[in-house]
């Protein structure tokens, strides 16, 4: 079994070929299955009475199908996400059905002649792992049950990645689950959010140590928000903030300091010059009042998505251009571009503005490599939590009007 390593290598995170832009589709488990039923997602649906995001976009039956729609459209890279809590539903007992099931359907993207870039967290996690221990909460340095669980994905499917991400936008992870309740486990503690973005960083940094042993690239995704304190007294609190965003994994990348405002800044040359290339994921810009608080910005009456939070607009280009100067020499991807709400006019006009920020750049000479839509095709939003047409694709699997912003640039 052979994969393509979507033009990117691991000595120089150079592209084969640099002049084309490549497209792909990617979308997190609990968005194209729904979530599994021993997950945190899971869980967090039936303690709130949320809406159930049921089977998705029913990706489970359709994945075939849905792997030759993106295909012939053009997007030939899919972001694909191991579900670890479908996979290891109980700790240490994996579910082996599921596994032999995995290896059919990326199997199934490889005949529709797509390159898979293999996730190993986007959204949710095993309920045992999230809520049974400290999860990623914890400060002593990556869990077993994380490492392991590291170890055996690359083990088992590493034949079929063209790349690895270790964890889908994990300082925002970090703050949607426990400083904003947007996702599980729902807190709203700055205390346990500082927790949360030491422990996932680190496993984040602990899964590409892994990863890297073998030959296939490791990139990293991170998303950048433009941060605004709301007044002037609240500076202090915003510029916190936005080194926790911006500074602190880049700084570890760079010079080999983890630095994070709470704490003095600690030498981990473990983390330096950690992946082949740094994924961009677009999120909404935000606003710090004195306290540290987050919230949705710009203030008032702005126009917000179904997710209740503004998607960046003009500030894209400063976005892409700032993460290049911090990281020379490294390639960059976007990989999450889309907006999650049903108006698919808005979502022309954001398609239109951010393609010319990111062809603008480009033309600069940043060397943006890949572009991953998400979402794709219409089902549950996991930015929203509910069922929204967010897709550039309807769930009849029909392109709509928003997507030839895309087919114009391939």
């Amino acid at each position: 079994m052979t994969h393509d390593n979507a033009g990117l290598s691991r000595e120089n995170s150079s592209v084969v070929n640099a002049d084309e832009l490549m497209w792909g589709a990617g979308d997190a488990p609990v968005s194209s299955r729904g979530a599994g039923r021993r997950s945190d997602w899971f869980r967090w649906e039936d303690r709130r009475n949320l809406t159930p995001s049921g089977a998705g976009y029913d990706h489970s039956d359709r994945f075939s199908e849905d792997f030759s729609l993106f295909a012939e459209h053009g997007l030939r890279q899919v972001r694909v996400t191991l579900d670890w809590a479908r996979i290891e539903p109980f700790a240490g007992r994996p579910d082996f059905e599921e596994l032999e099931s995995i290896h059919e359907y990326l199997q199934a993207a490889q005949a529709a002649g797509l390159s898979i870039w293999l996730t190993l967290h986007h959204g949710s996690l095993p309920g045992w792992f999230a809520e049974d221990t400290e999860g990623f909460r914890t400060t002593a340095g990556p869990s077993i049950h994380w490492s392991r669980h590291v170890d055996s994905m690359a083990e088992q499917f590493d034949d079929y990645a063209a790349a690895w991400i270790p964890v889908e936008d994990p300082i925002g992870w970090a703050f949607d689950s426990h400083a904003l309740g947007r996702r599980p486990p729902g807190r709203r503690s700055i205390t346990d959010a500082q927790d949360a973005v030491e422990g996932i960083l680190d496993a984040t940094f602990d899964a590409h140590r892994l990863l890297a042993s073998g030959s296939t690239p490791v990139v990293g995704s991170f998303g950048l928000p433009p941060v605004h304190p709301i007044d002037d007294t609240a500076k202090t609190a915003a510029s916190m903030w936005e080194d926790v965003r911006w500074r602190s994994w880049s700084r570890a990348i760079t010079e080999g300091v983890l630095e994070l405002p709470w704490k003095a800044a600690i030498e981990r040359p473990d983390m330096a010059d950690a992946f082949s290339a740094i994924g961009i994921a677009l999120t909404p810009p935000v606003g710090v009042d004195p306290d540290g608080n987050m919230m949705p910005w710009p203030l008032g009456h702005h126009r917000r998505d179904a997710s209740g939070w503004s998607p960046i607009t003009d500030r894209l280009a400063d976005v892409i251009h700032r993460a290049s100067e911090m990281l020379p020499g490294k390639d960059l991807l976007i990989t999450q571009l889309g907006v999650h709400d049903g108006d698919d006019h808005w979502r022309s006009q954001l398609f239109e503005r951010w393609l010319d920020q990111i062809l603008s750049a480009r033309n600069d000479g940043v060397p943006i490599r890949a572009i991953f839509v998400e979402p794709t095709i219409d089902g549950y939003s996991e930015g929203a939590g509910t069922f929204v047409d967010a897709g550039v694709f309807s769930r009849d699997r029909e392109p709509k009007p928003s997507f030839r912003w895309i087919e114009a640039q391939q």
